[in-house]
């Protein structure tokens, strides 16, 4: 049984009753047929990109050739989408940390900015949503006036808003199975 299925088109893996599902490459990977294992492989992955398959067959009942196939599996199905290594933005130099949502005047403004948020290193993640604005960008810059370029750039293709970071009580998780809730709400 294959890990993921990919579809073209979202109205088709809608009908098939595909959940949830992530945008891989231009197509939709879904992801309702990851077995138990993969799930676990995915959870160890997350925490620690860095094991080897012999700890992470140990851990899961598998042997190395039976672990490495399974990851290179969802490696291709755009399931794992690569590895890399955290970094604290202070630390590595980045004194501001903020998020950038921006209203655009239409899909030009819109393919514009999002061709300007991947050429600038200093903004890390751009996001395309639905609501009010139309990108939220998460940014770093050394100081607050190194903002102002980028902000000047954004004021060309849109109205932007920018709230910086004080702190982050919860800045990363790793992505839960879709049938995993959450605690109740106090």
């Amino acid at each position: 049984m294959p890990s993921a299925a990919v579809v073209e088109d979202a109205s088709e893996g809608l009908a098939a009753g595909y959940f949830p599902f992530a945008w891989s490459s231009g197509a939709i990977v879904c992801m309702s047929e990851l077995d138990t294992i993969d799930r676990q492989l995915l959870a160890l992955l997350q925490a620690d990109a860095r094991l080897g398959y012999r700890e992470l067959g140990r851990t899961v009942g598998m042997s190395p050739p039976a672990v490495a196939a399974r990851v290179r599996r969802m490696e291709r199905d755009g399931v794992i989408t690569g590895y890399g290594a955290r970094v604290d933005p202070i630390a590595a130099g980045h004194e501001v940390h903020a998020f950038v949502v921006v209203t655009t005047a239409g899909r030009r403004q819109s393919l514009e900015l999002a061709r300007m948020a991947h050429a600038r290193p200093t903004v890390l993640e751009d996001h395309r949503v639905t609501g009010t604005e139309d990108h939220v960008l998460r940014v770093v810059a050394p100081r607050i006036r190194d903002l102002e370029p980028l902000i000047d750039d954004l004021n060309g293709l849109g109205k932007p808003a920018t709230s910086i970071v004080l702190s982050s009580p919860k800045p990363w998780s790793p992505v839960p199975p879709p049938d995993l809730d959450g605690p109740p709400l106090m």
